[in-house]
């Protein structure tokens, strides 16, 4: 099956697992397919898992269409603490025992929904002067993050408790949800961090028809439809 890849010029709706970076991603199923070109259509942090729309030969022209389509995530701000990355992987730079109730918190998102104004987080692969910005922090380089326009479609909360909460967005690309986890967490007036990202959609890739990488080593797949898109667009 996965032979069958290497002249296919299509998209591949791949599950991302935890503690792996994109590019990482991508060079695995590049040696899988063999594939002669290989990209992704948006990078996701290396803690966070889900969809993670992989390029295939002439597909990688497209690239940019798919980076440019709307995006679902899957998030858990766990209370307590704030952290200089804004997500699991940051050291602790305040803490707080206050809690947002759930009528601060749904009063809270409210104001998020729209076109909004957002500072990403210095820990993003955001270039700075053609260096990346997680670069810059760990040469302890002093810097500005430039704000960016995003739109945040829906943002509904699923649960609310004393430990944190988790919470589903749709938003456009460049949207970063540490950050706007940050800034609800400062609406709130609380401490909170990010302990837990998914993607569930990329345009009209989502959850439903993901592939493990397992799954794509090992070819154990039914049907090659059953985790491509002629027309992801």
């Amino acid at each position: 099956m996965t032979h069958s890849l290497k002249e296919q010029n299509i998209w591949l709706n791949i599950d991302k697992p935890a503690g792996y970076s994109s590019a990482k991603v991508v060079a695995i199923v590049k040696s899988i397919t063999k594939a002669k070109k290989v990209g992704h259509g948006g990078t996701l942090d290396p803690f966070a898992t889900g969809v993670l729309p992989i390029a295939l030969n002439k597909a990688t022209k497209t690239s940019q269409m798919m980076m440019d389509a709307p995006k679902k995530y899957l998030f858990y701000i766990k209370w307590g603490e704030f952290r200089d990355s804004d997500d699991i992987e940051g050291n602790v730079t305040e803490k707080s025992d206050k809690v947002p109730n759930n009528n601060q918190l749904f009063c809270s998102c409210l104001s998020f929904i729209g076109k909004i104004e957002q500072t990403p987080s210095k820990f993003s692969a955001i270039k700075i002067n053609g260096k990346r910005a997680y670069d810059l922090v760990r040469k302890k380089i002093d810097f500005e993050m430039p704000k960016r326009e995003v739109n945040i479609f829906n943002l509904d909360i699923l649960k609310n408790s004393f430990d944190g909460a988790l919470i589903k967005v749709k938003c456009s690309k460049g949207t970063y949800v540490r950050s706007l986890a940050r800034d609800i967490c400062l609406k709130n007036n609380v401490c909170g961090y990010v302990s837990y990202l998914r993607r569930l959609e990329v345009g009209k890739f989502n959850a439903d028809n993901i592939i493990s990488l397992d799954l794509l080593k090992y070819g154990i797949t039914t049907q090659l439809d059953d985790f491509r898109s002629v027309d992801p667009f």
